[in-house]
């Protein structure tokens, strides 16, 4: 295959020669059918940028830089070995016919190893670096693209600096307005804010020449990632000529507040790390969504997460790899915090003693620690608050719009106050709870003593605890048990003092003597034998109804007072059912009752405090909250009626 034979119809597939060239890859300046392009998208953005040539949006000049590329025989430089005669690459360019397989196997040897480009033989030094930086420097003021296209393959820096003319290749492309090579060093990493010997950026150039055309250009290239995620939101672009460079939501979007603070904490090398990342899934779902309206695309692989970059560490990989896990509404959230605090970080940059911009996130190293550096979750709760650094930060902080917008701070701040206040609940329903628990034993101790002075047999010394010469309790039978505890002249027992004197037993023991014999867990039938009747049960039921009903009508009319009230008469009902009831038939339901009982306590007392307060929202949810429990204890309750009635 000749060059010339190569050159003539342009409008093919670089890899295949296929006809159907609908996609285009920026970085290597070729025309791509929809099938190699699947492998180009596999091989990652960092090797290939691919992009549809009927549905992407473009900029003029850089589709004219793709055609002109393509149509002087870019290809050719990818494929020189290919060209050679008696080339020693015995390999054969596959056809637009062969299985993806084979096509797989030469755009991987082709672009992500470039085994059949031209390569120098001499060695990479600093002295050849600086040839072809010189070289790429002198091609650009001429519009043969074709020629500083080569050099960059061959190693060429775009950002080279002359050491003599005090310049880099774009500020000459800019100064000689060589559109196409502006776009060819953009695409491959120029820096549109690098300074010239005297400080002057290529921005700064295009202004002195009045070409409004390259210097909005170059500005979109400077803001071309915080544009991407604007437009990703807001579906606009900043007006940049009118010096508008951000464009936040006004709706729809809620800063979150501890991944504003851990953006905040993170040094500025990987924020922009991190950006470029997000940066790089955006595109890629973007580009994801073209590819599946594409019917050509339907059959070929997809590609789920960014693709391995061999140059990142194997950690920030990973990272990259996750972000293809959140949902959209979450990296649009993310997107959002990120903008944020990309804001910030300008304001603070052009307050600074350099003044200058936060430069778009090209100049990144990969050597310093990435992902694995960021520590985890649970160290930020060590870590000082914002209102916890250092002077200068609180200086800011005072200052409306030094540090962040004002809307930030106040809903920061408003976030920090209700979670204080979501801890002070937490704890008090934790209080509540062992109080309501404290109520129940108390309760349970007053009807066990009433039961037992019941069943007690009259002696000439009828008090329990009087000074006769002997007290004795009635012999209580419980089928083959029977229990008879005589006592001695003795004081009451008191919760100061011990009773050293004590040679019986005291009630309690008894209790639990009774448990051990009998092995039940109901002591209190255990102990007196006795079964509650249906009609005692209905009629505790019955009281438990009427306060339920009594509380839902206090909520109804909003006296708080009463509402704390009521909700005492729920909790001494239940309790009331509850020490009647069957242990070993009924223990589920008992054990319901009581674990949903300290909760209703806790939202009467909490709405007490909401009325107090006048908060309107959290007296709504503290309503809401004791009718769902009122109605799981009444619920409960029906079933208790219905297992009695009917064996009543």
């Amino acid at each position: 295959m000749s060059r010339v034979k190569s050159r003539q119809n342009v409008e093919i597939c670089g890899d295949c020669s296929a006809a159907d060239a609908t996609w285009a890859s920026l970085n290597k300046g070729i025309l791509l059918c929809t099938q190699c392009c699947s492998i180009h998208r596999s091989l990652g953005r960092h090797i290939s940028q691919v992009k549809s040539l009927q549905k992407s949006s473009w900029h003029p000049n850089q589709q004219a830089m793709v055609y002109t590329l393509n149509g002087s025989g870019a290809n050719n430089i990818w494929e020189h070995s290919l060209l050679e005669n008696n080339s020693k690459f015995m390999k054969k360019k596959p056809n637009p016919k062969d299985p993806i397989s084979v096509k797989s196997e030469f755009i991987r040897a082709k672009h992500l190893h470039c085994s059949f480009t031209f390569r120098d033989s001499a060695t990479y030094d600093e002295g050849l670096e600086n040839e072809l930086g010189k070289q790429l420097h002198a091609s650009v003021r001429t519009p043969n693209l074709e020629t500083s296209f080569r050099l960059i393959v061959q190693g060429a820096d775009p950002n080279y600096f002359h050491n003599e003319r005090g310049t880099t290749p774009l500020h000459i492309a800019v100064k000689t307005e060589q559109k196409l090579q502006v776009e060819l060093l953009l695409i491959h990493g120029a820096d549109p804010t690098f300074p010239d010997a005297h400080g002057s950026t290529p921005i700064d150039y295009a202004k002195k020449n009045v070409n409004k055309e390259l210097l909005n250009r170059l500005i979109e290239n400077q803001y071309e990632l915080t544009d991407a995620f604007i437009q990703y939101l807001t579906h606009r672009k900043p007006d940049h000529h009118n010096g508008m460079h951000f464009i936040l939501p006004q709706g729809g979007f809620e800063s979150n507040p501890t991944s504003v603070n851990k953006l905040q904490k993170m040094k500025n090398a990987l924020f922009e790390q991190l950006a470029m990342d997000v940066f790089d899934e955006i595109d890629r779902r973007e580009t994801e969504a073209i590819w599946l309206s594409c019917v050509d695309a339907i059959d070929l692989t997809v590609v789920p997460f960014l693709p391995v970059d061999s140059t990142l560490s194997k950690h920030r990989n990973q990272g990259r790899q996750k972000l293809a896990r959140f949902s959209t509404p979450e990296v649009k959230s993310l997107v959002f915090d990120i903008l944020i605090d990309t804001q910030r970080r300008q304001m603070l940059a052009e307050k600074g003693p350099n003044k200058t911009h936060l430069r778009e996130y090209s100049s990144v190293a990969d050597d310093d620690p990435l992902y694995d550096s960021v520590a985890p979750d649970e160290d930020y709760v060590t870590l000082p608050t914002i209102q916890e650094n250092s002077p200068k930060e609180k200086t800011s902080m005072g200052k409306v719009g030094t540090d962040k917008p004002p809307e930030v701070v106040v809903e920061q701040l408003t976030k920090q106050l209700q979670q204080s206040d979501s801890t002070i609940l937490d704890l008090k329903a934790e209080v509540n709870q062992l109080k309501a628990h404290l109520e129940t034993l108390k309760y349970e101790n007053i009807e066990l003593k009433t039961r037992l002075s019941q069943h007690k047999v009259p002696d000439n010394n009828n008090s329990i605890n009087g000074d006769g010469d002997s007290n004795s309790l009635q012999t209580i039978t419980n089928g083959d048990v029977d229990l008879r505890q005589n006592r001695k002249n003795q004081r009451p027992s008191s919760m100061y003092e011990t009773r050293e004197g004590l040679k019986t037993p005291n009630w309690q023991i008894l209790k639990n003597q009774m448990k051990q014999n009998e092995q039940t867990r109901n002591t209190t039938q255990s102990l007196y034998g006795l079964v509650p009747d249906s009609q005692t049960i209905i009629d505790c039921t019955n009281l438990i109804t009427k306060s339920i009903q009594h509380l839902c009508k206090t909520i109804n009319d909003r006296d708080n007072e009463d509402c704390l009230a009521s909700g005492e008469k729920v909790k001494i009902a239940i309790a009331k059912l509850a020490t009647i009831l069957p242990k070993d038939k009924e223990g589920r339901s008992i054990k319901f009752l009581c674990d949903v009982l300290p909760l209703l306590m806790v939202e009467c007392s909490s709405l007490q405090g909401a009325h107090k307060k006048g908060d309107g929202a959290l007296i709504d949810h503290h309503t809401g909250k004791i009718r769902e429990y009122a109605f799981l204890l009444a619920k409960q309750t029906r079933e208790v009626v219905a297992r009695y009635s009917t064996a009543q």
